[in-house]
């Protein structure tokens, strides 16, 4: 069984996360071994999430549907500022 990088997280909690999501579609996931330093508690480096060669494709495409759904806007959110009188 042949192991690949899919992405790498900014922390470990978002690791963690995202190989949550991925697994709820049924593919193996995990943080890579020794970039999340569990003894001394959560890792705030940055950790490499890990999928079987043969499932790359449809991870990347899980979580960039996952990713994409969260930069999009809130329905009613604005960024022009309201002006006040």
């Amino acid at each position: 069984m042949i192991w690949e990088v899919l992405t790498t997280a900014p922390d470990q909690l978002i690791g963690e996360s995202w190989c949550g999501l991925i697994q709820a579609t049924g593919i193996e996931c995990r943080i890579r071994p020794g970039d999340a330093v569990g003894f001394l508690g959560v890792s705030v480096f940055p950790v490499r999430i890990m999928v079987r060669a043969s499932d790359i494709e449809l991870a990347q495409s899980i979580l960039d549907t996952y990713l994409a759904e969260d930069e999009e806007p809130l329905e009613g959110y604005s960024e022009e500022p309201e002006s006040i009188n």
